[in-house]
């Protein structure tokens, strides 16, 4: 779905990346940048201290329920180069 303006722009990019590749290819090689990208769930447990409850002695203790992982996400991303 790209329009005709950014087809070209991407033609121009991949042409210039292939010559400079042909030219001096270890240099070219040098300047890759990797990135991957992934979700990380995280979710914050209870202390100890924070689940206690008052009670009375007859009563029975309260239930509890497990923590979901989806309780939050966050993107990480992570970059890397290898020189050689």
């Amino acid at each position: 779905m790209l329009m005709d303006e950014q087809k070209n722009r991407s033609k121009i990019v991949s042409m210039f990346a292939l010559t400079f590749l042909q030219a001096q290819p270890q240099i070219f090689l040098d300047r890759i940048v990797t990135q991957d990208e992934t979700w990380v769930h995280h979710f914050d447990l209870e202390t100890k201290w924070q689940s206690m409850v008052w009670k009375h002695v007859s009563s029975s203790t309260p239930k509890k329920f497990k923590v979901t992982p989806s309780a939050g996400k966050v993107m990480a991303t992570v970059f890397g180069t290898v020189k050689v």
